[in-house]
């Protein structure tokens, strides 16, 4: 991956605590979220989704189950950041969803991950969605992620959006 051998390292940690988090919950980890819209790929078995739109460089570690929709790890310099790839959105199918995995873990720490692909098609009703949903407690598997990872909603959500838009590769042409 492009990024420094210390942000890929501190990322395939963060995946392994994920799936650690995952399994803790006696079920399969790769399905163990399927409630919150997050399906998980193997921590050391990660690779580029097959789908055009996927960035150059990234490594799919999660996607919603849903029309093709996952979050990979995209180099830029020497970070990592999470960018949703949402395949069925062709102008542009490639949203920056966090600076790292736990910024990407709290922006659905409430709303989930399903939905998130609204951020492509419908992007200021998903950020006032996400944004109720803010204030709400955590309950089941969104409860699990937030107390093992420390999460908290993001305070401003189409501020940090916009800011994370601007770190997507060149590259992904069209894309936020």
């Amino acid at each position: 991956m492009g990024a420094s051998g210390g942000a890929n390292e501190a990322f395939r940690l963060g995946l392994v605590d994920l799936w650690n988090a995952a399994s803790s919950t006696g079920r399969d980890p790769e399905s163990a979220f399927e409630s919150i819209g997050l399906f998980l790929e193997p921590p050391g078995d990660l690779g580029r989704w097959s789908y055009d739109a996927t960035p150059s460089g990234a490594r799919t570690f999660a996607s919603t189950g849903g029309d093709g929709v996952h979050f990979s790890a995209v180099p830029t310099g020497d970070a990592l950041i999470v960018v949703m790839t949402v395949p069925m959105m062709f102008d542009a199918p490639n949203v920056v969803v966090g600076h790292d995995l736990c910024d990407f873990l709290s922006l659905g720490c409430r709303f989930g991950y399903f939905g998130l692909d609204g951020l492509a098609y419908r992007p200021a009703e998903t950020i006032l969605d996400i944004e109720r949903s803010a204030g709400q407690a955590p309950a089941g598997d969104l409860a699990t992620l937030g107390e093992h990872f420390t999460l908290r909603p993001w305070a401003d959500v189409t501020a940090h959006l916009a800011e994370l838009g601007r770190l997507l590769p060149h590259d992904s042409a069209s894309d936020r």
